[in-house]
């Protein structure tokens, strides 16, 4: 039986670990991949942080250290200023994330 992607125990699961590490603004499920059983066999999400995150790249590394998933998962990082600017800009990635992600933690802004 399939279940809604977002409400899948690995996604929920990962997206709780990324929220108590760095309390982020947003935590969106960008994207999902099914078997052909119907099964979440991997996922990404979109995690939108701080302005004042002291790095972005080292907080990414430090995610996916700590966060363990069963199944495999990416991670794309914004900070509020980049995601306000990018999610307007049409054709981008922030765009797309924006208008088909669903929101897993705080709200669509």
């Amino acid at each position: 039986m399939s279940v809604i992607m977002s409400e899948n125990e690995f996604i929920k699961n990962a997206a709780s670990e990324i929220h108590q590490i760095c309390d982020p603004i947003n935590i969106i499920l960008v994207s999902n991949k099914i078997n052909t059983a119907g099964e979440i066999v991997s996922f990404k999400l979109a995690v939108i942080v701080k302005d004042d995150t002291a790095s972005i790249s080292e907080l990414e590394c430090s995610l996916y250290m700590k966060v363990d998933s069963e199944i495999p998962y990416d991670l794309v990082l914004y900070t509020v200023s980049e995601w306000d600017k990018l999610k307007n800009e049409i054709g981008t990635f922030a765009w797309k994330i924006y208008n088909t992600g669903a929101y897993l933690y705080g709200q669509r802004i």
